[in-house]
């Protein structure tokens, strides 16, 4: 109608097929060309997959916020008349915002989560001159950042969505997304792949909500905000609280000191770990005898 044709250089195929299937590849021409079927592909900024995973998806987002600190490190980063808080606030605009690029509608492993973690410290760690060598803990960092957790930002912002998502008419797709369910088809036995509400119902806890309870709540714009706010906080204390036990349960473990037990030799009283190993260290004493 407007005159507007299809680019079959850039137009491709994805197939999501059904978990422990193996369908065969569909097969679609276009004016006698064959369109191409490809395993991942980029979206509206956003990489899907052909396994429905967000592994494709969160090398993609490291590598766009490693491109943007990249651009930033020389004339903005490493600049000396740019005070340090002007530093972090460019990063949380720039960089930060690259990062979590669609991250209200991830569904987060623990392992997605540690590979963002680690960016964000590597890059804090660079923009406030940090080394290794100067034994300071994350937590430190972030509170002489004044920011927060990756985690932390992605509760927040999944929280938020969720409420907006609440609040749309009925006729609007991702509601009606969010309170669809299959015909057909069951899940196999043992621990299933984790759904988005399964994510979403471990966010709610933090904010001290029951699964019946938060369509009221989120009704309420700015109650769900206060909720928000005050489930991000619970989580932030919570994880202070945790890497404070663990980390003096490893300073008690690294001071007590274990008393040596095994086989002593009999020349020179060291601790051998077994009979093995005994018969191998007085063999040195023989050599050392001989020579």
């Amino acid at each position: 109608m407007f005159g507007r044709t299809i680019s079959l250089r850039k137009t491709e195929v994805l197939l999501q097929p059904a978990p422990n299937s193996a369908p065969c590849q569909p097969s679609i021409t276009l004016n006698g060309i064959q369109l191409k079927n490809v395993k991942s592909f980029k979206y509206l900024g956003s990489t899907l997959s052909s396994d429905g995973t967000l592994d494709n998806e969160i090398a993609a987002r490291i590598q766009m916020a490693s491109l943007a600190l990249g651009r930033l490190r020389t004339k903005v980063l490493q600049h000396k008349n740019v005070r340090l808080s002007t530093k972090l606030k460019v990063y949380n605009a720039v960089v930060l915002s690259s990062l979590l690029f669609g991250c209200e509608t991830w569904t987060l492993y623990r392992r997605h989560t540690k590979k963002l973690e680690q960016f964000h410290m590597r890059s804090l760690w660079s923009i406030m001159h940090i080394r290794w060598q100067d034994r300071i803990t994350n937590q430190e960092v972030l509170d002489r950042a004044r920011t927060s957790s990756i985690e932390a930002k992605i509760l927040q912002a999944q929280l938020r969505w969720f409420g907006h998502v609440i609040r749309m008419e009925e006729s609007r797709i991702p509601r009606q997304l969010f309170y669809s369910e299959l015909t057909q088809g069951n899940r196999n036995q043992g621990r299933p792949k984790k759904r988005y509400k399964d994510n979403l119902k471990a966010n709610l806890k933090w904010a001290h909500l029951q699964p019946r309870e938060f369509k009221t709540a989120a009704v309420d714009r700015y109650r769900w905000r206060a909720l928000t706010k005050k489930a991000v906080t619970a989580f932030e204390v919570n994880c202070r609280q945790c890497l404070a036990v663990a980390r003096e349960r490893r300073h008690q473990a690294a001071s007590t000191c274990v008393p040596p037990s095994g086989i002593p030799c009999p020349t020179c009283n060291c601790m051998c770990a077994s009979s093995f190993g005994l018969c191998s260290h007085m063999q040195t004493h023989q050599r050392g005898r001989n020579t």
